[in-house]
């Protein structure tokens, strides 16, 4: 039989016997006497039973086996010393054996041998460890550095023969591990603390090693140990725990184990990281609460760290670290000041706000001291959460407090905040107050960004003219004190000074002020500026709100009263022969509508299809006789398109352009298209086609006639010269097209693009691979293509150029004359389309005659 012993009890031997035999010796506790002797539990020792249901009789049967053993090593030792006294008489012989772990048998020499056997140690366990922590390294480089590292210790696994070659041979192994850790501080002690933090986080733990050295055999701790190195990852001991409990606990440690190394990254956990590590303890949390103490403070501290990441990466902050907290508290696990101000904040923030301001009055006299760390968080705290509580005499005391010790008077910040909030005179007066002692603190750091939060504070409350006073105060660097005055003075009471204040609101996004803004100056009687009121308009309709949509709606129309009412009476006036054409209007402050505020509503109303309200803008727009153009034009047109009223929409189109002489633009064109028969329908019968192809040559025409409206770098747009081709094509209008076609080139500079081609060549507007037989008609049509364009250039132009020819080649092979010459139907047809004079198809057609 084997006679090695385990690693951990090298220290104590016997010279005598085996271990196998020495616990032979041992004698087997009582059985209990309510376990039958022929019972299945009796043969094969049993279950253990519940630790709470032993009598006092079973624990004292599990005490007796040490108690045995102690007996029976003085047994021993009593017959080994008669055995030494008889052994010189004795006529007989010892012979010794040792047998491996394969049942191998081999005789050793004599008894000194067998006691070396017995007392040395086989390093075959560790080594085989070794092999198999090697085995698992994924690269050639671990591996490298794997062997470098047994190298550089310089001991070999098969000469350990006891427990001290073992404690040596660690002991290397820290002295190597401690000289890396050196030389990891020497060089990062040249890098910027940034980079240094970086490169520790992207160094692999030792989660590995930790495993091996769980795998190889225990042995007695060195007493020199090793008290630097790197940190260790937190994991909970589930020794305690039930079955069930173990797998949820064993999940929260693996999920800290691969997160390890991400919280120690410069750029810290990230949102997702954060809400698996909740989950994680989340579902451990009621299994952990049976043994709280079970729980190391370092596990604590990095759940801790984790949850107070930042809000951007995690909204819920606040919510984590309340039950955090309380579960820690029951836990009786010590908070840092950090901690305890953050945990305070936390159940403030979660609706315990009487809880929370217990405990921070309860911290005046640690966290709260002069010589604390904390001074400044944890008056800072008090400050916000007693004014968020409207306890204002506490929030003006634990402001005091930080002022006495010249911080920063930005402070006072929430008190005027908590003051604007109470909406009582005595509050408004002292919001004032508290703003002008921070002025008067800070001095010239008083920035603009300070300015800008003390005037929303003061709008958002109604106080425009307190706000009024201080954008006054930050526009005269604190020369003009309003509040002195009777009366404004003229260089306040004026649309461009308040129009350089609602810009400033409107470019900050506090559309709310500003409208405060503007009916103050209504009150005051202070006209303003059109331009920043239509900003605004614009700056509501933009928000896409539904109550913004109504403010903007009922503010705009008032402006339009405004100004028919201005264009009434300037009729009046000059029927009366008075002279005076240009009244003031009777209600002053209120800007009069200008052409912007009529694009602004028809443009809302025709995304939001009011048709009736559009008709309605359009009638008060001829009212305020304003003259119009394209950008008005163009909504009330496809509002007309919408509703089908493409008839009103041609006839609004010829009023305004033959009439009024209203230039369009190409948007104009693009909405013009959609009222054609061809385009408005899905089939047009063929005793149609030809009114229709009429149609289409006149709106033509037109595109051609406002040529000059179409920027001249780019040209046509490529949608609106698709929908004409296409248009065309569809009419079957052949000459149409291939006019339509020279147009676009040599008026419009548009070349036709290989998708085009396609789609004009196999007559559709949308290819299609969904079938077999649509892909070989799309595949033979690429086919001719390409085979059409085999000497075409490489450039754009040159390939455009060949697109060109080719559909006109194909278009002019499928012209059907019926007999007729087909140039001069192309003439006549040029003369229709308006591109007579400015073409010259013979030229252009002269390699297809």
């Amino acid at each position: 039989m084997s006679c090695r012993p385990i690693i951990r009890d090298l220290r104590s031997r016997d010279h005598g016997l085996c271990r196998t035999c020495f616990l032979r010796l041992v004698k087997q506790p009582a059985r209990p006497s309510w376990v039958s002797p022929f019972s299945s539990r009796a043969s094969s020792g049993g279950r253990e039973p519940r630790t709470g249901s032993l009598s006092r009789q079973q624990r004292t049967a599990r005490q007796r086996p040490r108690e045995e053993l102690e007996r029976a090593m003085r047994r021993l030792k009593l017959e080994r010393e008669l055995a030494n006294e008889t052994k010189s008489g004795a006529d007989f012989s010892v012979r010794y054996f040792e047998q491996d772990d394969d049942n191998r048998r081999r005789e050793l020499a004599d008894e000194q041998a067998f006691e070396q056997s017995f007392g040395g140690l086989d390093a075959s366990e560790i080594g085989s460890s070794l092999a198999d922590f090697q085995a698992g390294l994924k690269t050639a480089d671990e591996k490298n550095a794997f062997n470098a590292v047994l190298e550089e210790v310089g001991e070999r696994w098969d000469n350990m023969k006891s427990a001290e070659d073992i404690e040596r041979m660690i002991a290397k192994m820290e002295d190597y591990t401690r000289a890396v850790d050196q030389e990891i501080q020497d060089v990062g002690a040249d890098l910027p603390p940034e980079a240094l933090a970086e490169l520790l986080g992207d160094l692999p733990d030792l989660q590995d090693l930790q495993d091996l050295q769980e795998d190889l055999p225990l042995v007695e701790e060195p007493a020199a140990r090793r008290t630097g190195g790197r940190p260790h990852i937190p994991s909970i001991p589930d020794g305690s725990f039930s079955i069930a409990q173990r797998k949820k606990i064993g999940k929260l440690n693996r999920v800290i184990a691969k997160t390890w190394s991400e919280s120690n990254k410069r750029t810290g956990l990230s949102r997702a990281t954060v809400s698996l590590i909740h989950r994680a303890y989340h579902s451990a949390r009621l299994g952990l609460s049976h043994h709280w103490g079970a729980v190391p403070l370092d596990v604590w501290d990095y759940l801790w760290n984790a949850f107070a990441t930042d809000e951007s990466r995690n909204p819920s902050r606040l919510s984590y670290i309340s039950a955090l907290a309380l579960d820690m508290m029951a836990a009786k696990a010590a908070l840092t000041p950090k901690q305890q101000l953050l945990a305070i904040e936390a159940v403030f923030v979660n609706g315990w706000e009487d809880t929370a301001m217990r405990n921070w009055r309860r911290c005046i006299g640690t966290l709260g001291a002069e010589a604390s760390e904390t001074f400044q968080d944890f008056w800072e705290l008090g400050v916000r959460m007693s004014c968020r509580a409207g306890d204002m005499a506490q929030a003006e005391q634990a402001a005091n407090k930080l002022l006495d010790r010249r911080m920063s008077p930005r402070i006072l910040m929430p008190l005027i905040c908590a003051c604007c909030e109470q909406l009582t005179p005595e509050s408004h007066e002292k919001a004032w107050a508290t703003y002008r002692r921070m002025r008067e603190l800070l001095g010239d750091d008083m920035r603009l960004t300070d300015y800008d939060q003390v005037i929303a504070y003061f709008l958002v409350a109604n106080q425009v003219e307190n706000g009024l006073y201080a954008f006054v105060d930050m526009m005269s660097n604190g020369q003009i004190d309003l509040r002195k005055q009777k009366t404004l003075p003229s260089v306040v009471a004026n649309k461009f000074f308040f129009g350089k204040w609602l810009k400033r609101l409107i470019g900050a996004g506090n559309l709310a002020g500003a409208h405060s803004v503007v009916e103050f100056m209504e009150r005051r009687g202070i006209e303003g500026a059109s331009i920043q009121v239509n900003g605004l308009l614009g700056a509501w309709l933009r928000s896409g709100g539904s109550d913004d949509a109504d403010r903007a709606d009922a503010l705009a129309w008032r402006m339009i009263e405004a100004r028919i009412r201005f264009v009434n009476d300037r009729h009046a006036a000059a029927a009366a022969g008075s002279g005076r054409t240009r009244p003031r209007p009777p209600v002053a402050g209120l800007p009069r509508a200008t052409l912007e505020t009529f694009y602004l509503l028809a443009e809302n109303y025709r995304q939001r299809s009011l048709h009736a309200k559009l008709s309605r803008l359009w009638d008060a727009f001829r009212e305020a006789e304003l003259k119009p153009d394209a950008a008005m034009m163009n909504p009330l047109l496809e509002s007309h398109i919408v509703m089908g009223q493409w008839r009103d929409a041609l006839r609004l189109y010829r009023t305004l352009v033959d009439g009024l002489g209203v230039a369009p633009d190409p948007y104009t064109f693009s909405a013009l298209w959609k009222t054609l028969e061809i385009n408005r329908l899905h089939f047009v019968p063929d005793a149609r086609l030809s009114a229709a192809a009429a149609a289409a040559r006149a709106m033509f025409a037109d595109v051609v006639r406002f040529r000059h409206a179409f920027p001249p770098d780019a040209g046509i747009d490529g949608q609106l010269a698709r929908k004409i081709l296409h248009t065309f094509r569809r009419l079957k209008d052949q000459a149409g097209f291939l006019l339509a076609l020279m147009a676009l080139r040599d008026l419009f500079r548009f070349l036709p693009s290989d998708t085009l081609v396609m789609e004009l060549v196999l007559n559709t507007t949308k290819l299609s691979w969904d079938t077999p037989a649509q892909r070989k008609k799309l595949m033979r049509a690429k086919q001719e293509l390409d085979f059409a364009l085999s000497g075409a250039g490489q450039g754009d132009r040159e390939r455009g150029e060949a697109l060109y020819r080719f559909l006109q080649k194909k278009y002019w092979s499928e012209f059907d004359t019926r007999g007729k010459d087909r140039l001069a139907i192309l003439d006549a047809m040029a003369k229709e389309m308006g591109v007579h004079d400015v073409l010259a198809p013979k030229k252009d057609l002269a390699g297809l005659l």
